[in-house]
């Protein structure tokens, strides 16, 4: 792992297929899912029924067909991936949840969340000149890799994508400190702020216990 990190790789981007799909779901349970703050603080990993939900989910946006991985030039092995979809005015995708669904709450937890955000962002509201949107899900780096401009690169392509497809704006919502930071040095702007400790349940407890950095979930921008 060190040895890769410590040396400059090549990096090619390319559309996620239905025959990539397995492999990115893989590798995408292995990183993201283990080390997403909001996933990592209710301990995701250790209820069944919300890994099967989460992977529907992230299986879900595969099938928006505008997802792309970045692979190893010289070895093919995949280095990372970013999980898109759009979002139009007309026709706004939106996060679903059932508050009431017991067999998967730690999901259903991380949904509400989501949706109460969106809610309070409203960015059709905030930007009634936006039409079409493209939507960052989920970036994640494969752990050998992190480090190496696998985001950028990702990023990039993905805004390529979106300025071919007429979308005026890439969405973002960053759970971790370290996506917030990488999309703010490549000129994204900040449009929500919340602090994680502010995000209480019924009872007045923190739902999201999140490890240092994470200590804010934060959206991002990028006006094309």
């Amino acid at each position: 792992m060190d040895e890769i990190k410590n040396t400059k790789v090549s990096i090619n981007v390319l559309p996620i297929t239905d025959n990539d799909k397995q492999i990115v779901m893989n590798s995408v349970k292995q990183y993201f899912f283990r080390d997403e703050p909001l996933c990592a603080s209710l301990g995701l990993m250790e209820e069944k029924e919300s890994v099967i939900q989460l992977e529907n989910f992230c299986a879900d946006i595969l099938q928006s067909g505008v997802s792309f991985m970045a692979v190893s030039a010289e070895t093919g092995e995949m280095m990372g991936a970013s999980l898109n979809t759009t979002l139009c005015r007309d026709n706004e995708i939106k996060n679903t949840s059932d508050e009431n669904n017991d067999k998967s709450s730690k999901y259903n937890d991380i949904m509400v969340f989501l949706d109460k955000s969106e809610r309070d962002i409203d960015v059709f509201g905030q930007y009634p000149n936006i039409d079409r949107i493209m939507e960052l899900k989920i970036i994640t780096v494969n752990e050998a890799y992190r480090g190496q401009g696998v985001c950028k690169a990702l990023i990039d392509k993905s805004k390529e994508l979106a300025l071919e497809l007429g979308c005026q704006m890439i969405y973002v919502e960053c759970s971790s400190h370290f996506t917030a930071k990488a999309v703010e040095r490549f000129e994204f702007q900040c449009i929500y702020s919340l602090s994680y400790t502010d995000y209480v349940n019924k009872q007045g407890d923190v739902v999201f216990k999140t490890q240092s950095p994470h200590k804010y979930f934060k959206v991002h921008v990028l006006l094309l």
